[in-house]
């Protein structure tokens, strides 16, 4: 083992060691002169392991600080750990987070997007929320196609205009409208067929046709 026995001054010394096991919030680091019972430092954000190389440094009062951590085994995994809020801030230019093999993003409470313009873009996505409440101005949709599933829709809009070439709908037990007017036209044919058909209104039923055929 290289040994970085230096002092800093007259009574702080820096020494490496390996990590031999973990105790609570303090890590047993195993030197030449002997095991340090040391804290991780404040500025050493990478959380040490068992086995890892690190730089320690003993001050007067007797208190350890693992400084860094100066070599791993290769392919082990690194964990940032900082104690209270953690903010990665630049004063300019962008922040990249950058997986060769996936991102994940977890908080066990809140997850907040701040920005004047967001952009998603991927091969495949999934969403799974509870609850999802969506306030904006506008919403485009570009898509080829939608497939919906859902116990409950409800929706209350002040206008409703679509435009399609072709339209299906298909429903199992009852379909009930209910407006102020309603007006149907067909350029070429309407036909309402129904095992019981009634028509029934207030004041006037009117039929009007150049030919008019029944039975």
């Amino acid at each position: 083992m290289n040994q970085l026995a230096r002092e800093l001054s007259t009574d702080v010394v820096q020494e490496t060691g390996i990590v031999v096991r973990h105790e609570g919030a303090a890590f047993v680091v195993r030197s030449a002169s002997g095991d340090y019972r040391a804290k991780r430092a404040t500025s050493c954000l990478v959380e040490p392991r068992v086995d890892d190389l690190v730089l320690v440094a003993a001050t007067p009062r007797g208190v350890c600080y693992v400084l860094a951590v100066l070599e791993r085994e290769a392919g082990a995994p690194t964990k940032l750990v900082a104690e209270g809020d953690l903010e990665v801030a630049a004063s300019h230019g962008r922040v990249s987070i950058v997986g060769a093999d996936g991102v994940s993003v977890v908080s066990r409470k809140a997850l907040e997007f701040v920005a004047a313009r967001v952009s998603l873009k991927a091969l495949e996505g999934s969403v799974v929320i509870e609850q999802l409440a969506i306030a904006g101005r506008q919403l485009g949709l570009d898509v080829e196609r939608i497939k919906a599933l859902a116990v409950s829709f409800d929706s209350v809009v002040e206008r409703v205009s679509q435009r399609v070439k072709r339209s299906y709908r298909m429903v199992e037990e009852s379909d009930h409208v209910r407006a102020e007017r309603i007006d149907y036209a067909a350029k070429r044919t309407m036909n309402l067929h129904g095992e019981n058909a009634v028509v029934t209104a207030d004041h006037v039923v009117k039929v009007d046709g150049e030919q008019i055929l029944v039975g």
